[in-house]
């Protein structure tokens, strides 16, 4: 999933924290479509090669818009060799970053007319939680209404917390906010601020009784942040982000089997291994396939599959009903063996 394309020129860059890195980017010359969407909390489609020079396109949560055509994004060094990493070592001020599109239904207006907001965020994750907070400080400072929110943060360091400053001084100058941090790959000593370990089910009673809950991190930490949410809040509208892949599970992984993709209505036939997504698979075979978040969140990889072995990994939007009628989303689905027919236009 394309869309247009316009040259994002960095204005600036300064760090957050040892890893972190925040651009600042300019659409100049963009459609008023585009700017209309440049709202923090939603995400912008970034094009831009990984370590290897191999093209990749990625999405980075809005932070800020000092101006219409001006927005901030920050991003992480991870380490893996992907588009991330490569931003951070190379995107300098004056140069340009190819941009696609601004997507995503979390904005300010998701929260603003709620009394009580939870926020749960792990690592890079705060970015969403950090553009919301900053437009509720923005509200508050005109003397309109804001929600009480209180944030749980998951970071493995204290060197690793984005934006710690601005939270602990957006805490202790406001009355509706609350900030609690759970540390956990460094040893720390728990205070109103501080825990060591992950937040368990029992840690989010902090959140109170929200009426929406708003989970950004690594899917493995959203899903398993909607487990407890959904048990402990029924009731709450969750508003869920994340952008890294889905892990393939271990069967799938280990599994020596070939695999054969037959896509319905044409005589179209991919192979490959086991072990990857559906996704990845055509991909891999040059088929054109609607994607955009790739970590089960947005549902625009939505097909249909029959036969073959494969496994599905959770998502965030497909019912139970879905699934028994055959609908998958295809990075989340882990072909194993066999011959899977593929609908790559299911009807809606």
């Amino acid at each position: 999933m394309n869309g247009m394309t316009l040259q994002a020129r960095c204005e600036s860059v300064t760090h957050e924290t040892a890893d972190i890195k925040v651009f600042a980017l300019r659409a100049h010359g963009a459609s008023a479509e585009f700017l209309d969407g440049l709202r923090p909390g939603r995400h912008v489609a970034v094009s831009y090669p990984d370590t290897t020079g191999t093209p990749q396109q990625r999405l980075y949560s809005i932070t800020r818009t000092p101006a219409a055509d001006l927005f901030e994004i920050a991003v992480k060094r991870e380490g893996h060799g992907g588009v991330s990493d490569q931003l951070h070592a190379t995107l300098c001020a004056g140069e340009t970053a190819p941009m696609h599109f601004v997507a995503g239904d979390i904005c300010l207006a998701s929260i603003v007319d709620c009394q009580q907001v939870g926020m749960l965020a792990g690592g890079i994750g705060i970015t969403l939680p950090i553009a919301l907070l900053r437009g509720l400080r923005e509200r508050a400072q005109r003397g309109l209404a804001v929600p009480d929110v209180a944030l749980v943060l998951c970071v493995p360091s204290i060197a690793q917390i984005p934006f710690l400053q601005e939270l602990l001084e957006l805490e202790l100058t406001t009355a509706w906010f609350a900030l609690q941090v759970f540390v956990t790959r460094e040893t720390v000593k728990s205070n109103g601020h501080f825990k060591a370990g992950r937040p368990g089910a029992a840690d989010l009673s902090l959140l109170g009784a929200p009426e929406a809950v708003v989970i950004c991190g690594s899917q493995a930490f959203a899903q398993g942040m909607r487990e407890h949410t959904t048990a402990l809040f029924p009731d709450s509208t969750l508003l869920i982000e994340s952008f890294t892949p889905v892990a393939a599970p271990a069967a799938a992984a280990e599994s020596p089997s070939s695999v054969r993709l037959q896509l319905k209505d044409t005589d179209q036939v991919v192979e490959g291994p086991a072990g990857q997504s559906l996704l990845a698979m055509l991909e891999a075979g040059d088929i054109a396939v609607r994607s955009l978040c790739r970590a089960g969140i947005c549902g625009v990889c939505r097909v249909k599959v029959s036969d073959g072995d494969y496994t599905l990994q959770p998502d965030f939007c497909l019912s139970d009903q879905d699934k028994q009628q055959g609908y998958a989303l295809a990075c989340c689905t882990f072909p194993r063996s066999g011959t899977l027919n593929v609908d790559l236009n299911p009807p809606a």
